[in-house]
């Protein structure tokens, strides 16, 4: 399809490129991924000299031609169109394309096509070209009948640059087409070796990282044999069968502390709505006291006097039997109670003679125990902590072999590249 509307385009075969640029290549052998990386930088910087080598002339052509546009489109501008009596009636639309294509034909042929500097600039030229052609086109296309009726000897100096310019754009697609071509294994060589840069940066974080765990790993296992042959020093000596002794007595008393406290909230327990009832309208220290019998009754075991307490649950008692509070067991309830009047001096001594008695024992000498075992808790504590860092340990060994394997993977694709890029066999270490 003609690409102005005015011709059609001569199809012509660009000459192909060399092979490949000239670069100096190091020995094959051994070099680093750094070192790849500036080879590969060598490469496109002489395919960006090569292409813009090759550019050039194209460059100059579309400049030459473009001044020619340029004359054209002020020729066009001072040429004075004649009209046929029955032709007058289209002169405003002459004169309106007139100045449309001379418009545009002074703005492409002032526009500059510049040799590119970087890969950025190389598809730049070609974008720059082939947008300026496309708006010739547009404007030459949409102008076609007036062009062709009225202004003849120019529209055919028109087809002739334009031709020109096509040709000239063929063939910079050509030539950006191969410089591509040849790019892509440059590109994808860069590509895997700034992924493999990436994870060799993650394996030696890692390495680091598995060099603190181990020495942490050593030093806690360290300390555990330390704490554990402590121990076993503190065990063997006289002192701590007598500590452990007293120890002992200390659990069992607090243990029978303990069950007494139990027995004490379930003997309150049944009487909870009883005291619930009685609670409203009551003072705040009957209140308070109510609370205590309901909540944490076995306080009641160490109170010095028991019988404000004791009154308060007579008084209960007679709301029950008077029937100011009403309840659907209150005969049980009261048997409850009675229970708890009778039974409460008992448990109080008994409270206090376990008190005593603990007392008494937590003055003997049992500290050689309770330093074993805050070392055996100590050494709990630790191997639990050891156990987590050997997992965590073999977790990074293993994400980091299998980084390995990827970097691995990723050289050996890239010394493929080079092998193709460069016909010398490199082995890329890190």
């Amino acid at each position: 399809m003609a690409p102005f509307g005015l011709f059609k385009k001569k199809e012509r075969k660009e000459d192909q490129a060399a092979d490949f640029p000239d670069v100096s290549f190091p020995e094959a052998g051994k070099i680093t991924i750094q070192e790849s990386q500036e080879l590969l930088q060598r490469i496109e910087q002489a395919n960006l000299q090569s292409v813009g080598s090759r550019l050039a002339p194209i460059k100059e052509s579309v400049s030459q031609s473009l001044k020619s546009v340029g004359q054209i489109a002020k020729d066009m501008e001072h040429e004075k169109i004649k009209l046929e009596d029955l032709e007058q009636r289209y002169k405003s639309i002459v004169e309106n394309s007139r100045k449309a294509i001379v418009t545009a034909l002074k703005r492409e042929s002032a526009v500059e096509l510049e040799l590119p500097q970087s890969i950025n600039d190389a598809k730049k030229f070609r974008e720059k070209f082939e947008a300026m052609m496309n708006r010739l086109g547009e404007v030459s296309g949409s102008h076609r009948k007036v062009l062709n009726t009225f202004m003849k000897r120019n529209a055919n100096l028109m087809k002739d640059e334009f031709e020109v310019l096509q040709k000239l754009l063929s063939q910079t697609k050509s030539i950006m087409s191969e410089f591509d071509e040849k790019r892509a294994p440059v590109v994808r060589c860069g590509s895997v070796l700034n992924t493999a840069t990436q994870k060799v940066s993650s394996i030696r974080s890692a390495d680091v990282s598995i060099e603190t765990t181990e020495d942490q790993i050593v030093q806690a296992e360290k300390e555990t044999q330390n704490m554990k042959a402590e121990i076993e020093a503190a065990k063997s000596s006289p002192e701590f069968s007598k500590a452990a002794a007293v120890s002992q007595k200390i659990e069992e008393s607090r243990r029978h502390e303990k069950e007494l406290r139990a027995q004490t909230v379930e003997l309150f327990s049944h009487i909870t709505r009883a005291l619930t009832k009685y609670s409203y309208g009551v003072s705040k220290e009957t209140e308070a006291r109510l609370g205590v019998m309901s909540s944490e009754p076995w306080k009641l075991l160490y109170e010095d006097d028991l019988l404000p307490y004791s009154s308060l649950l007579s008084e209960v008692r007679k709301s029950i039997v008077s029937g100011s509070i009403q309840l659907k067991d209150s005969d049980r309830m009261v048997q409850y109670l009675d229970s708890i009047l009778e039974s409460l001096p008992g448990y109080q001594n008994k409270a206090r003679s376990i008190r005593a008695e603990l007392d008494s024992i937590l003055q003997e000498d049992h500290s050689l125990f309770l330093k074993a075992r805050e070392i055996e808790e100590r050494i709990a504590l630790r191997t639990e902590e050891l156990a987590r860092n050997k997992v965590y340990l073999e977790q990074q060994k293993k994400q980091n072999e299998e980084r390995k394997k990827e970097v691995d993977s990723s050289l050996k694709e890239a010394q493929e590249i080079l092998l193709q890029l460069t016909g010398r066999q490199y082995s890329i270490s890190y």
